[in-house]
């Protein structure tokens, strides 16, 4: 996941430091987006939320771009303007 750029490992034990900054993140396949405390907390399967009330990619290293949702009803085209994205 490149979005965890405030997550470093220290390349010996496997320790890793990660700062503590809140993101929102959904599973891949769908559902919900969930506030975890720290990038490093977010399972391995899910994408970043964006948009809506939760703003755009922040804390992002690969130029990522906030879209629309496919998996969810909400459209930003039909008056849907707090929809939620994911970043892609």
């Amino acid at each position: 996941m490149a979005w965890l750029s405030s997550c470093t490992f220290d390349g010996e034990g496997g320790n890793v430091t990660c700062d503590r900054v809140t993101v929102f993140a959904r599973p891949s396949a769908g559902g919900g987006c969930q506030s975890f405390d720290r990038p490093c907390d977010v399972p391995g399967d899910y994408v970043q939320c964006c948009g809506g009330f939760l703003g755009g990619c922040p804390g992002r290293t690969d130029n990522a771009k906030c879209v629309d949702d496919p998996t969810d009803s909400c459209n930003p085209s039909s008056g849907g303007a707090d929809c939620p994205g994911i970043c892609h």
